[in-house]
């Protein structure tokens, strides 16, 4: 119950609505929930949610055939853990350029 909390939480207080969030366990550790926020093509939701939980952006290639940056902020609420994420497209940078 405490991840639904935390992600209904998220959407209440996050500047830009994200597309989908998404409260789950892992297989492999049942009893440690945890929240998956997603912002579609959208870095500054990811932004904008780490600077409301006093959180720290990272940015990345997402592969090295894949250009686009992969956004993502590890974050923590109630003591439930948080990825907020998204990739967006990179102006055509090479992975290189891109970090």
């Amino acid at each position: 119950m405490a991840a639904l909390s935390v992600a209904e939480r998220i959407v209440s207080i996050s500047p830009i609505v994200p597309t989908n969030v998404r409260a789950y366990c892992a297989h492999f550790a049942p009893g440690e929930p945890s929240v998956d926020v997603y912002f579609h093509r959208c870095a500054e939701g990811v932004e904008e949610l780490a600077k409301a939980l006093d959180g720290k952006v990272t940015t990345r290639p997402n592969s090295e055939s894949d250009m686009r940056l992969f956004v993502v902020a590890e974050l923590s609420l109630a003591g439930v853990p948080i990825q907020a994420w998204s990739l967006v497209d990179n102006q055509g940078a090479s992975a290189e350029e891109a970090l």
